[in-house]
C-alpha cells in the first residue's frame, strides 16, 4: 500500500470521544439541521426576485447563478457552491430596491449556509453578521428568518469550535424560535443538539443535561409518555451521559428505554438495537477510561461531573466483570433482532456486526472480532449505494480505524492557557497496523524538536493502541505506512521585561 494514511487526533474532550466507538467509526454523517438552502416564500425568491421584468438579463443572470448554485449543492459540492452563492448575492445586490431587501437577505442566507458546509467559517460568520443587521434594521424583522440567521451563526461558531460565541447565538436562536413556533416544537431540535454539544464542550453540564430534559420533553409531547418512539431521545441521552463520563447514569437512561420499548412492542423490536448497542459503547467507556477508576463513589463521580450533588440519581457501580458480561449480551442481542428481521437490512447487520467487531477487538479477542468483521464485511458488499463516493466495503474496512489509545497525561498539558503563551507542536509516528489490529514497526518521522514527546507517543501506541483491521476480500490484513500525529503544547517563557531587557 503505497499511499499513507494519516490520523490527526482532535483536541482533549473529542480525543476522549473518539476512543470508543459508538457507531461506524470514522464514518459519522454530518448533520443536516443546517445543511438544506433557504427555500423562501415565492415573492422572496432570490432566483426570482420580484418587481424585475421577466425579460431582465440581470434577473436572467441571477436565476443561472441560483440554478447553478442549487447544482453544486444538491450534489454535495459546498466549497464550489460558494461561488455562485456569491455571485448570486452579488446581481441581487445590484438589482434589489434596498439594501435590506428580503431577496438580498435569502441570498445572504444561502452563501453564509454553504461558506459554513465548506469549512469557511470565518466567512460564514461575517455573511450570518450581516444578514442580521439587514433584518433587524429592515423595519419588519421576521422572527423566523431571524431565527435561522442566528442559528446559522450558532452552527459556524459550533463548527469553528468557538463554543462561548455559539452558546451565546443558540440561545438568541432557541428564544426566537419559541416565541415564532411554540415552546415545545420539533422544529428546535436541531439547535438544541448543537447547543447541547457546545455546552458540553464548555463544561457546562448542568445547563447541558437541562437542554436534554427540553428535548425529551418536545419528544413526549409529541408521541406521548410511554410511546417506543422516545427511544431515540432516551439513547441520545443516554449517550451524553457517558460521554461526559456519567457512565451509571447513562445505563440508567437507556434502560429505561429498553422497558418502554419492550412494554410497548416486545423484546424483538428493531427499536431496541439503538439503546443496546448504546449501553455497549457505555460500558466499554468506562472499561477503558482511568478517570472512571479514580472516582470511588457515586457521590464522588456525581459531584465532580456535576458541581451539584442533586444534579443526578447514580446507582451503585458496577463491577469490571459485570460491565464486560452486560455489554457483551447486549451486542449479541441486538445482533440477534437484526438477524432475525424477515427481511435483514445489510446495513442494519454491517452497522451491528462492526460495533460487535470492535467490542472484541478492545477486549483483545481478535479471533472473535475477526469472525464478526467477515459478517459485517459480507453485508456491507450487498449495498449498492456508495458512502462518501466509496463502496461501503471502502469506506468502512478500507483502511484501520483507531478504537482505543492511553494516552500519556502530559500530552494535554497548557491546552487552556491563551495563545500567546504556549506553542503548538507535533509528534508523528509511522507504523505498521498488523491483521489483530496492532501497532508493529514504530518510527518516528517528527518530534518537533522533543525526542522524548516522540519516542513517548510511540511507546503509546505500541502498547495500548487498539485498531479495526483492514479488510481486503473479507479478510484482515496488515497495512504498512499508517501515520499518527499528536499535537502538543509547549509552554513559552514570560516575555523579557525592558528592565530585563536593557541589563541583557
Amino acid at each position: 500500500m503505497s499511499a499513507r494514511l494519516h490520523i490527526l487526533v482532535p483536541g482533549p474532550r473529542a480525543l476522549r470521544a473518539s476512543l470508543v466507538a459508538t457507531s461506524w467509526a470514522g464514518l459519522a454523517v454530518a448533520s443536516a439541521a443546517f445543511a438544506q438552502p433557504v427555500i423562501p416564500a415565492p415573492e422572496d425568491a432570490a432566483a426570482t426576485p420580484a418587481g424585475y421584468a421577466a425579460a431582465d438579463p440581470a434577473t436572467a443572470s441571477a436565476t443561472d447563478a441560483y440554478t447553478s448554485f442549487r447544482t453544486e449543492f444538491d450534489a454535495g459540492r459546498y466549497t464550489a457552491a460558494v461561488s455562485h452563492a456569491e455571485r448570486v448575492l452579488e446581481l441581487t445586490k445590484a438589482q434589489a430596491t434596498a439594501p435590506t431587501a428580503e431577496e438580498v437577505q435569502v441570498a445572504l442566507m444561502n452563501l453564509g449556509m454553504v461558506q459554513n458546509l465548506s469549512g469557511d467559517y470565518v466567512g460564514a460568520e461575517s455573511t450570518y453578521l450581516e444578514v442580521i443587521k439587514l433584518i433587524e434594521s429592515s423595519g419588519r424583522p421576521l422572527q423566523d428568518r431571524l431565527a435561522r440567521a442566528y442559528g446559522g451563526l450558532a452552527s459556524a461558531y459550533h463548527d469553528g469550535k468557538r463554543h462561548d460565541l455559539a452558546v451565546a447565538s443558540f440561545d438568541q436562536a432557541i428564544a426566537l424560535r419559541r416565541r415564532h413556533e411554540g415552546l415545545l416544537t420539533v422544529q428546535q431540535v436541531p439547535l438544541v443538539e448543537k447547543y447541547i454539544d457546545s455546552l458540553t464542550e464548555l463544561g457546562r453540564y448542568p445547563e447541558a443535561l437541562q437542554a436534554q430534559k427540553y428535548l425529551l420533553r418536545i419528544a413526549t409531547r409529541q408521541h406521548g409518555a410511554t410511546s417506543p418512539q422516545l427511544a431515540p431521545t432516551l439513547e441520545e441521552i443516554g449517550r451524553w451521559y457517558a460521554s461526559i463520563g456519567a457512565y451509571d447514569q447513562s445505563r440508567r437512561t437507556l434502560r429505561q428505554a429498553l422497558e418502554i420499548v419492550e412494554a410497548a412492542e416486545g423484546p424483538d423490536s428493531p427499536l431496541l438495537v439503538g439503546p443496546l448497542l448504546a449501553i455497549a459503547a457505555c460500558n466499554r467507556r468506562q472499561l477503558l477510561d482511568p478517570a472512571a477508576q479514580s472516582l470511588t463513589s457515586p457521590d464522588e463521580q456525581r459531584e465532580a461531573l456535576f458541581h451539584d450533588p442533586g444534579a443526578m440519581l447514580v446507582p451503585a457501580q458496577m463491577s469490571a466483570t459485570a460491565l464486560a458480561a452486560e455489554g457483551e449480551r447486549s451486542l449479541l442481542r441486538a445482533a440477534q433482532i437484526v438477524d432475525q428481521a424477515a427481511e435483514p437490512s445489510p446495513v442494519a447487520v454491517l452497522n451491528v456486526r462492526t460495533q460487535v467487531g470492535d467490542w472484541y477487538q478492545v477486549r483483545n479477542q481478535p479471533d472473535r472480532a475477526r469472525e464478526h468483521y467477515q459478517q459485517a464485511w459480507r453485508a456491507a458488499a450487498r449495498v449498492t449505494d456508495k458512502l462518501n463516493g466509496k463502496s461501503y466495503t471502502e469506506a468502512i474496512f478500507g483502511q484501520p480505524v483507531l478504537l482505543h489509545l492511553f494516552r500519556p497525561d502530559d500530552w494535554n498539558r497548557h491546552t487552556k492557557r491563551p495563545p500567546a503563551e504556549v506553542e503548538v507542536r507535533n509528534a508523528v509516528v509511522e507504523y505498521t497496523v498488523s491483521a489483530q489490529g496492532r501497532v508493529e514497526s514504530t518510527k518516528v518521522v517528527e518530534d518537533s524538536g522533543d525526542k522524548k514527546r516522540g519516542e513517548k507517543t510511540a511507546a503509546a501506541l505500541q502498547n495500548t493502541a487498539r485498531y479495526r483491521p483492514r479488510l481486503e476480500n473479507g479478510e484482515p490484513v496488515a497495512t504498512p505506512g499508517v501515520q499518527f500525529s499528536q499535537p502538543w503544547v509547549l509552554l513559552l517563557p514570560p516575555p523579557a521585561t525592558p528592565a530585563q531587557g536593557e541589563k541583557n
